[in-house]
């Protein structure tokens, strides 16, 4: 970086009385040493200039700092925002000066008055322009939360005083980790950064910085909003598009079609497992045949836990109450058994899943504040996250009894399970998995997917009266039996697929998988590396039904 990465740039100070000088000090301080011009700007109430007074905070009755006066000469309604690099309100109880208009007669008035406060005006104009950095420490926000379609969705941090003020304008308040100093409190939302008080002043700076910086790339615009800070979120880890680059591929041999070089893409699966125990067969089973035909595989989770085998799954000796006779193989119990111990290879690839958490945003309740707008936002999120399925020729959903926990009604789930379905790709489910097709429903026509489609899944005969059960690993198992299962699987997908599809429970037939592209079921265990061979052969051969 060079002694001044900032020259030319421009910074607005939003102040008024009250400020903290020592906050203000390192913004002039560091952003001059940067190269950028920082301007004071204000509220002027029609005076040439005004002079604000800083912030008395005693440490006892002899110890009294003295007042520090600043004088601003530029007048906030004389400024065009998308004029700066970056706008920063400072710190403290100043932004309550700066909100501050004449009452409003009637409450039919008063939103429209709370949003044309000067500075308030000013920095919504400010976050129309993505372009521009806004920053807002501590109690800052109280100038977006009159305006609470420019704070719906964004994830943000603050002056705790004010988080029932941003949940009502719609904002997410993210926390930080136990531990983390208020010096390093900061969290970036794209062009909205936002820390809990002044003490993390140097390392808002330090963000503004990079922030400027970035947007002058040429590419930039191409690029995602970066987000960071926060101990439950972060960037989603997909690439952007499907170019090339993206992609793993090599070049075909002899390939010259169109007059040019053709690709051949290694073909790759996104494989959904629940963190409350999937049936290892039915992991075991499409995997292999997966890796067998060459194709790379991902392992996803709804948080990015690693998934564990439910135990009975991993036992050749364990007998199937509704069959009475074991179902799993010495062969595929050890095989089983190797991808649930983080130590070997194959356990390996399950050490780290993607975290859907991640990647999609959770839907919020209508009932919520502002929820028109986190809708609003919601929908844009889902519209940009459900692009990253370009790099997934298909979703595989994994078996057992932890999706009846974690998968069948999560929205993330739905979510995901559209955007393949929207994009045309193939969607594999077994046993309990097949739950989260019926499930998954778009908002306005609340039809399931898999409507006049043909499917089959955990049929009635195989239900368990007892022992139905689910495991977590967080440093040890937690076993937990309910008895039988909570739903009949095979009601809802009757129920699901009418009046035009139905549902293939093949009792008493060794095997039950289904294709009616572009669904992929299989019945339960016995079914795990069929369906895995169907997948494939739904993908290069073109298989567009079968089973029924």
């Amino acid at each position: 970086m060079t002694d001044q990465p900032l020259a030319g740039a421009r910074i607005a100070i939003l102040i008024e009385s009250q400020y903290i000088p020592s906050e203000l000090r390192i913004y002039q301080e560091r952003f001059t040493e940067y190269g950028a011009t920082v301007d004071l700007v204000s509220r002027l109430w029609g005076q040439p200039s005004l002079r604000f007074y800083s912030t008395v905070e005693p440490t006892d009755e002899q110890n009294v700092p003295p007042v520090e006066w600043v004088e601003v000469s530029i007048d906030v309604d004389a400024v065009d925002p998308s004029s700066y690099d970056a706008v920063i309100a400072v710190a403290n109880y100043p932004t309550v000066r700066m909100r501050y208009n004449t009452p409003p007669r009637t409450s039919e008035e008063a939103p429209v008055t709370a949003r044309e406060a000067p500075v308030v005006r000013f920095f919504r104009r400010a976050m129309a322009d993505r372009r521009v950095i806004k920053a807002a420490p501590c109690h800052a926000l109280w100038l977006l939360t009159p305006a609470p379609d420019l704070l719906a969705g964004r994830r943000v941090t603050c002056n705790p005083v004010l988080i029932a003020d941003v949940i009502n304008a719609g904002g997410v308040y993210v926390p930080f980790a136990e531990g983390t100093p208020e010096s390093e409190q900061v969290a970036v939302d794209d062009d909205l950064v936002t820390s809990t008080s002044w003490h993390a002043t140097e390392k808002l700076v330090a963000t503004v910085r990079d922030l400027i910086l970035a947007r002058r790339d040429p590419e930039w615009r191409a690029t995602e909003p970066v987000r960071a800070g926060y101990a439950e979120w972060s960037a989603s880890p997909f690439p952007r598009t499907e170019d090339a680059t993206s992609l793993t591929g090599s070049l075909a041999p002899g390939a010259t079609g169109d007059g040019g070089p053709q690709w051949e893409r290694t073909r790759r699966v996104l494989v959904l497992l629940s963190e409350w125990g999937y049936w290892g067969e039915e992991l075991v089973g499409p995997v292999e045949e997966l890796d067998k035909a060459g194709y790379e595989v991902d392992f996803i989770t709804p948080n990015g836990r690693r998934p564990n085998a439910i135990p009975a799954s991993l036992d050749p000796n364990f007998f199937d109450p509704p069959l009475n006779r074991p179902i799993t193989t010495p062969e595929m119990a050890a095989k089983a058994q190797e991808f649930d111990d983080p130590s070997t290879e194959s356990g390996k690839r399950l050490e780290h899943p993607l975290s859907l958490a991640e990647w999609f945003p959770q839907r919020p309740y209508y009932s919520a504040p502002q929820a028109v707008r986190l809708l609003e936002a919601y929908q844009r999120a889902v519209e940009q996250a459900s692009r990253q399925v370009a790099r997934y020729d298909a979703l595989l959903i994994v078996g057992g009894s932890g999706p009846i926990v974690d998968l069948a009604n999560n929205r993330r789930v739905h979510d995901l399970i559209l955007a393949f379905y929207r994009a045309g790709k193939p969607i594999a489910a077994e046993c309990y998995g097949v739950t989260c097709l019926a499930f998954a429903r778009d908002l306005n026509e609340r039809k399931s997917i898999i409507s006049g489609k043909h499917v089959t899944g955990h049929c009635l005969e195989y239900d368990y009266l007892d022992g139905t059960s689910f495991v977590e690993a967080r440093g040890k198992y937690l076993n937990f039996n309910m008895g039988p299962p909570p739903y009949p699987l095979e009601f809802i997908l009757r129920d699901a697929t009418a009046p035009d599809g139905a549902f293939h429970g093949n009792f008493g037939h060794p095997t039950s998988v289904i294709v009616d592209y572009p669904f992929i079921t299989g019945r339960s265990t016995p079914d795990s590396v069929l369906t895995g061979q169907k997948l494939i052969e739904v993908l290069d051969h073109g298989l567009r039904r079968w089973g029924w």
